[in-house]
């Protein structure tokens, strides 16, 4: 079926504005923009008109980064997201035992988050043994760069007071030397063969009805941070019908197996893409292990977590390039930021006529000199708003000495630097509108009556928009494909109210009234 909108206002991505315009879709694809009469006359067969009635067609969102299967899994396993208080996260685990529909080999889940909790420290194995004493407990926490156990947890992967810390993590222990159940970043790899995963089909179809909630949210496509086994769950869903666009990037331990497949990073078709080598730099904010440069207030001997010495990194990404493969690099804290910037340089060095494309995930600290130098290595900077709404406290609290250095987005956009936009999901709401209220407000908790945190900072609505459109599209190479209405383009489409005639809370409800995915409509209220 053919299509023609009208009666409303086209984002024109290139100007940064609207215009009254009507838009032809044909074959999937859009075939012309021009006037409603114009459109007719362009229209090579039957068609139907859809009436914007002064509604707004935008491309359709794109997610730059998420864990998608995780965040399709959180919808059936222990999430504390809204748990602030050990009484809570305890009345919740009760209450997820005491309701479960079926006899799961392991209690996984996520979404704990101690900088919530007034006495964090009781939240460890022994607050887990008494509701579940008899099956292993592993649960991610908010900021998924640790994990807590039970004891039995810890007993079937051998960790005990005699366990070292790995290179790159960190056993929590008591004054006595006994871990607590807490493993933080490279430590909770050492539970992960031990690991027993939901059924498959459970999987494919927790990713099918998140797919289709991801509709209203304007959503059409994602880029996933997970693994081979993920991947296969994420195309099986789209083998069953399910209609998105994915570029998947993968963990550092499959380069060989994914250089076996046979192609290279952005390669790929209108639905699937390969992406780059995810490498984790550092740590998070939330748990203190974001390397920085100076040491965290409360801990004179913690300055983060680099994961890798700069040679190690700097092999690591070679190894990717001599297969063809871009590298995606997580780096959070300053020292990692400079640490990334500083090994781009030297692998294009390594690689003066490449046309790789390597990313940098989150930036959340950078030095102002260091944003000149990310722009002249030619990293793509991927970024989350919606993080910046939920770090405030947090970056009053640790990094308080440097806020002139945190969530610089307009700074990077004026530098020429451009910026795709994500949600981290599950760590962070994947809705991509409340992303772009934070990228426009700053403020705490999406709260309309904090204060903003470096309103210099602030974004204009169709700044945000774009993260989200040709943004997201330049992520992974396919702006020549989607991200903008231009004629030839993929026919991905949304329709929302007008938001310029409402307050900025607008977008804290906003939803799409109608979704197409190149040029089928999977979603319509109109």
């Amino acid at each position: 079926m053919d299509y023609i909108f009208t009666n409303g206002y086209v984002l024109n991505t290139s100007k940064e504005t609207f215009e009254d315009n009507s838009v032809l879709i044909h074959n999937g694809t859009i075939a012309f923009i021009g006037s409603e009469q114009d459109c007719r006359m362009a229209a090579s067969q039957a068609y139907e008109i859809i009436d914007l009635k002064g509604r707004l067609l935008l491309p359709g969102l794109v997610d730059s980064h998420t864990h998608f299967v995780e965040y399709a899994k959180s919808e059936l396993l222990v999430n504390l997201r809204d748990c602030y208080s050990l009484d809570e996260i305890r009345a919740y685990l009760i209450n997820y035992r005491a309701n479960l529909s079926w006899n799961p080999a392991w209690i996984l889940g996520d979404c704990w988050d101690r900088n919530r909790l007034s006495d964090p420290m009781k939240l460890n194995r022994q607050f887990l043994d008494e509701i579940f004493p008899d099956k292993p407990v592993a649960l991610i926490s908010k900021d998924y760069h640790s994990k807590l156990c039970n004891t039995l947890a810890l007993k079937l992967a051998g960790i005990n007071a005699n366990t070292p810390d790995p290179s790159g993590g960190r056993i929590e222990r008591n004054e006595q030397g006994i871990p607590t159940g807490v493993l933080t970043e490279t430590a909770v790899e050492l539970l992960d063969a031990f690991i027993e995963p939901l059924p498959e089909n459970t999987q494919v179809k927790a990713i099918q009805s998140c797919v289709n909630k991801m509709y209203k949210q304007g959503l059409v496509g994602f880029h996933s941070m997970e693994g081979k086994l993920s991947r296969d769950l994420l195309l099986k869903a789209s083998s069953l019908g399910s209609r998105f666009c994915l570029c998947w990037h993968f963990p550092v331990s499959e380069l060989d197996y994914v250089a076996t497949e046979g192609r290279k990073s952005f390669e790929g078709d209108d639905y699937y893409q390969t992406g780059g080598m995810k490498i984790f730099g550092d740590g998070s904010l939330g748990s203190r292990t974001a390397a920085m440069d100076a040491h965290y207030p409360d801990d004179p001997a913690n300055v983060g977590i680099l994961r890798y010495s700069d040679a190690e990194l700097y092999q690591l990404m070679l190894s990717a390039a001599d297969k063809g493969f871009s590298s995606t690099i997580h780096a959070i804290g300053n020292r990692s930021v400079r640490q990334v910037i500083d090994t781009v340089r030297k692998i294009n060095l390594a690689y003066p006529d490449s046309n790789f494309m390597h990313r940098i995930e989150h930036v959340q600290s950078i030095c102002a000199e260091d944003i000149p130098r990310l722009k002249a290595t030619g990293l793509f900077v991927s970024v989350q708003p919606l993080h910046l709404a939920y770090d405030v406290p947090m970056i009053e609290a640790y990094w308080n000495q440097i806020q002139d250095q945190v969530y610089s987005f307009k700074t990077m956009l004026n530098t020429g630097i451009p910026l795709g936009f994500g949600s981290d999901a599950p760590i962070e709401s994947i809705n991509p509108f409340l992303g772009i209220y934070s990228a426009v407000e700053r403020r705490h908790a999406l709260n309309p009556d904090a204060s903003v945190f470096r309103p210099e900072q602030a974004l204009t609505p169709i700044q945000a928009i774009i993260g989200y459109t040709l943004g997201a599209a330049q992520s992974s190479r396919m702006e020549h494909k989607r991200g903008s209405i231009e004629q030839g383009k993929l026919a991905d489409l949304i329709v929302i109210d007008d938001y310029r005639r409402q307050p900025s809370t607008f977008w804290l409800t906003a939803q799409s009234h109608l979704t197409m995915v190149s040029g089928e409509i999977v979603h319509s209220v109109i």
